[in-house]
């Protein structure tokens, strides 16, 4: 008797992205670090800061006070209240709590609304570079990605042409995200007029990440779902991790219509139940006490950003982008003749500095490598000093020969 073997969906391996291969590196670093001080981890965007202490303290009472049982499935009344709150005073306009639904962070919560915005044979737009996991994301619901470049001689900017044109009929959603994770893009008002414009007349969803909206340096975030027409057709992820330091605590929300909030509310109920109310009760903390916890951030970023450009300048092969928010710095390798996933792993082997390589985020990114601004000052202007050591060992040898290693 033969037995069949048992079959895995496609959709699971199609979430299998080349991009998951470049954290392997990062958690090489992560090892070797463990034994070695001298390695600079700059890889994972995880905040180097402590989570105020009130917002611990409020999590610990409410653990002591037994909020460890099920929490509404949409979210805590008071947190949900407090997010609408926080939402309305960065966005400038009126928020409800009815359309905040929570969850265990911004990832899980992007993921949700991918699920009920698309399907198979729907295709989602993503502006490159895009955060590793769009993709995946994107193929657990059965679209196909279709990948619109921003990068052009400049820098990285919104091309509404380039965009509509890659717009087709079968077109579901445009996944942005500003400021851009890795670029530190900004995407300025005008465009998202245009937009937003584009999206209501094509009856496509925009799913904008914002979870560095408030870790911006000279010129402040715009969301589209602050501009005329925008509410209707935009639904906002945003979470804690980045602004308050509370990666781990696994706290997110989406903000969205009513008429979508209600199927994330029932997709929760499936996958989640609720997220554990004594996580809310801490996130209040943060939203309604804590506020001053963003601008501490953005300014130490700002600073570690200066000094990971002034540490870069002229340095040889390697052209820095200067990012307007966020916490990484990218840089094109390019000029040095070595693809960057090998320029980051002899970086690591050489320099013991540990960086992502551009392939993660994209094809049109493929000759870059992301610096993560998660270390001090001090310490960025090391890793700088390694680079530069190694770019400069790199620029002397024939590029044949750095190509064919």
């Amino acid at each position: 008797m033969r037995i069949p073997p048992l079959r895995v969906a496609k959709r699971a391996s199609s979430m299998t992205q080349a991009a998951g291969t470049a954290w392997e590196l990062s958690d090489l670093a992560a090892r070797m670090a463990l034994t070695d001080p001298e390695v600079i981890q700059l890889t994972v965007g995880d905040v180097d800061q402590d989570t105020p202490a009130s917002v611990i303290e409020a999590g610990i009472a409410s653990l002591r006070a037994g909020r460890t049982h099920y929490a509404p499935i949409a979210g805590d009344p008071e947190f949900r209240t407090a997010a609408a709150q926080a939402c309305s005073e960065r966005l400038e306009r009126t928020v409800t709590s009815d359309r905040i639904v929570v969850f265990p962070g911004a990832q899980c919560a992007l993921f949700s609304v991918m699920q009920c915005v698309a399907e198979q044979g729907d295709e989602v737009i993503l502006l490159e570079p895009s955060y590793a996991t769009y993709e995946a994301v994107v193929a657990a619901s059965g679209a196909r990605a279709v990948r619109v470049s921003l990068r052009n001689d400049d820098g990285f900017k919104l091309d509404l042409e380039r965009l509509e044109r890659a717009m087709s009929d079968r077109c579901r959603a445009v996944l942005l995200n500003s400021p851009n994770n890795p670029s530190g893009l900004l995407i300025a008002e005008d465009e998202l007029h245009r937009l937003v414009e584009l999206c209501r007349r094509r009856g496509v969803w925009i799913i904008a990440d914002e979870v560095y909206a408030r870790l911006t340096f000279e010129r402040s975030h715009v969301s589209p779902l602050s501009l005329p027409g925008g509410e209707d057709c935009t639904v906002v992820i945003d979470s804690l991790s980045k602004s308050h330091a509370m990666t781990g605590w696994r706290i997110g929300w989406a903000l969205a219509p009513p008429s979508l909030a209600a199927h994330l509310i029932d997709l929760a109920q499936a996958e989640l139940f609720s997220t554990p109310p004594f996580i809310q009760d801490a996130a209040v903390v943060a939203l309604r006490r804590e506020q001053g916890m963003a601008q501490t951030l953005r300014d130490i970023f700002r600073r570690r950003r200066d000094a990971l450009l002034h540490g870069l300048r002229d340095c040889p092969g390697v052209r820095v982008f200067v990012p307007e928010g966020g916490m990484f710095v990218l840089a094109s390798v390019q000029a040095l003749g070595m693809p960057s996933p090998q320029f980051a792993r002899q970086l690591l082997e050489q320099e013991k500095v540990a960086v992502i390589a551009g392939t993660a985020f994209g094809a049109s990114v493929a000759d870059t490598v992301r610096i993560g601004l998660t270390q001090p000052e001090s310490r960025l202007l090391e890793a700088a000093r390694r680079i530069r050591r190694f770019a400069e060992r790199e620029i002397l040898v024939p590029r044949g020969k750095s190509e064919n290693i």
